[in-house]
């Protein structure tokens, strides 16, 4: 454009200029000044900041952001009202939105610095980002799913006075796109449908690997026996493992899955779906599992599992391993428990799935009593499996059994457990 501008300034001494062509220089003269004016009000307007201190708060690294004001866009927006330093969202049915006609697209954290500078913020801003953006996901769960959002911080700091900054914008500004045909919408709830299950899946993941963090003194050298059965994928395994690899895959000597068998046929001991692998990259875990799982047959979603083969074979085939760790999903039984008596090692059980204290699977229960091995849940560390006296009162998960006769017995269901 300015060349454009220069050529027919060049040219004026040369031939007059006429009034068509002096319209069509101030026309471009106009647009060029806009240009530059437009931007430059932009650069004085918002003033990119560092966002290292409030980066880990957001569902995804947001863009940080000073200005004097803040300007309301009335344009796809809605505007969830909050008080200075509150993070109650003053008029919540303004994001209600049950036909999913809108899609947010950007979200702006609007907040008041007062006084003017971060280091004499009288408010605990971190506390505060973290309580709002809280607020926001209970009341629509899409803005902790939807990694396609993208997020601001926008800090107004040219308040003096503590009176001023309380009449700010604050809150949170939803900035979105229509979605008008039913093909957008189904699309779209399909999308948050699968965001929904991936998400619970990573919650869950990151929840049982508390169980690996407790134990990492204790686990030395694991062969990792992992169910990759279709029952599994609600309790995100696959993130489970992704961490263990990423932060201490020095003590895994080898990873095994089993998928329950990858035919018809559920002969015990010979049901098969049992696979080895040295993964060492944490960034395969994750193809392998479902590598293996869509090979099993029918994805054995509702069957009994063949863990105590996997057990088996697996330490079979592996010669430097020194703690076994198997990752079950506690909803779904053992079908071969009678090849219990070929396991004379402890065997550590990690259980997905317990969401009571009493519902720990009779079969796990006996197989850690069988092998003085040890159960673990998210809560719990359950590692006093050693052959009790005659008499004496277990305490299982705060649960208690009594040893009679080599069994256990739950004193308060009186459920026999049977070796």
């Amino acid at each position: 454009m300015y060349s454009l501008c220069k050529t027919f300034l060049s040219n004026k001494i040369k031939q007059p200029l006429n009034s068509k062509k002096l319209r069509i220089i101030v026309f471009l003269v106009s647009i060029l000044m806009g240009f530059f004016t437009s931007n430059l009000f932009a650069i004085d307007s918002l003033r990119m900041a560092s966002n290292k201190e409030v980066k880990y708060l957001f569902p995804k690294t947001p863009k940080v952001y000073f200005t004097g004001k803040y300007n309301l866009d009335d344009s796809n927006t809605v505007y969830l009202k909050m008080d200075y330093g509150s993070e109650k969202i003053l008029n919540p049915k303004s994001l209600i939105n049950k036909k999913r006609d809108k899609r947010p697209r950007v979200v702006d954290l609007v907040m008041t610095l007062y006084p003017s500078d971060l280091q004499n913020w009288e408010e605990d801003y971190k506390k505060l980002i973290a309580s709002r953006i809280e607020s926001l996901e209970n009341l629509d769960s899409a803005f902790s799913m939807d990694r396609s959002i993208k997020w601001n911080l926008i800090i107004q700091d040219e308040d003096r006075s503590l009176y001023k900054a309380k009449k700010r914008i604050h809150g949170v500004v939803i900035h979105y796109s229509p979605l008008k045909s039913d093909f957008q919408k189904g699309k779209y709830n399909q999308t948050l449908r699968n965001m929904e299950t991936h998400y619970s899946a990573q919650i869950e993941g990151r929840k049982m690997f508390e169980v690996v963090k407790r134990n990492k003194e204790n686990w030395k050298n694991m062969l990792v026996i992992t169910d990759c059965s279709g029952s599994m994928a609600p309790y995100g395994s696959e993130v489970l493992l992704w961490h263990l690899l990423r932060t201490d895959k020095e003590d895994v000597s080898k990873f095994a899955f089993f998928n329950d068998g990858e035919k018809e046929s559920i002969e015990i001991g010979n049901a098969g779906g049992i696979h080895f692998t040295k993964i060492k990259d944490y960034k395969k875990i994750g193809r392998a599992i479902r590598y293996f799982t869509e090979l099993g047959y029918g994805k054995n979603n509702d069957h009994p599992e063949n863990d105590l083969e996997a057990i088996i074979k697996s330490v079979n085939s592996s010669y430097s391993h020194e703690d076994v760790v198997v990752i079950v999903d506690n909803n779904s039984p053992v079908r071969d428990m009678e090849l219990l008596n070929q396991i004379n090692y402890p065997v550590r059980i990690v259980l997905c799935g317990v969401e009571k204290k009493e519902d720990i699977h009779q079969d796990y229960i006996k197989l850690a009593y069988h092998t003085n091995g040890s159960l673990h849940t998210v809560e719990d560390d359950i590692d006093q499996f050693m052959k009790d006296k005659e008499g004496e009162i277990v305490m299982i998960n705060k649960v208690k059994y009594k040893v009679e006769e080599d069994d256990l017995v739950q004193v308060t269901k009186k459920v026999k457990i049977r070796h």
